[in-house]
C-alpha cells in the first residue's frame, strides 16, 4: 500500500471510529453484518460517496444500476492500488469508478475490513438503483 492510500484508509478509519461506527474484522461473514438502510450509512459517512471500482469492460454492465451484490468503499485509491487495497480477484488495474450515493441504496452491509486487503468495504447485497449513480 502506497503512502497516499495508507493515509486515505487511516483517515476513513478515524472518521468512522469518531462517529462510533463498528468496523467489522476482516474474517466476518457478510451475512453476519446487519443490513442497514442507505440513509443511515450516508449519515455515518457524512454524505460521502461509496466507490465501486471497475474494469474497463464493466462500465456498460452497471451504468443503469444493478441487482447483483457489489463491494464498495468510501476510500479513493489510484487504479494501481485498488487491487492490493481491496483484495480484488482480477489483477488488472481498475481505471473506472462509479460514484454511488448511499442514501439512495436500500440495503447496505458493513463497514468491514477487507479480507486479505487493507481497505474498508461496504457490501450492497441487492445492488444499487440507477438513481444512486451520481455521475451518469
Amino acid at each position: 500500500m502506497g503512502t497516499s492510500s495508507l493515509i486515505a484508509t487511516l483517515l476513513d478509519e478515524e472518521m468512522l471510529f469518531g462517529r462510533a461506527v463498528n468496523v467489522f474484522p476482516p474474517h466476518t461473514p457478510i451475512e453476519a453484518m446487519p443490513v442497514r438502510s442507505g440513509p443511515a450509512v450516508s449519515e455515518e459517512l457524512g454524505g460521502r460517496y461509496l466507490l465501486r471500482y471497475l474494469l474497463r469492460d464493466q462500465y456498460s454492465l452497471f451504468n443503469s444500476g444493478s441487482a447483483l451484490q457489489h463491494f464498495t468503499t468510501p476510500t479513493p485509491y489510484s487504479p494501481a492500488e485498488t487491487v492490493s487495497c481491496l483484495a480484488l480477484p482480477n489483477p488488472a488495474s481498475r481505471d473506472f469508478v462509479l460514484f454511488l450515493g448511499p442514501a439512495k441504496i436500500p440495503a447496505i452491509r458493513g463497514p468491514g475490513r477487507v479480507r486479505l486487503g487493507k481497505g474498508i468495504e461496504y457490501i450492497l447485497p441487492n445492488g444499487f438503483p440507477k438513481s444512486a449513480l451520481l455521475l451518469e
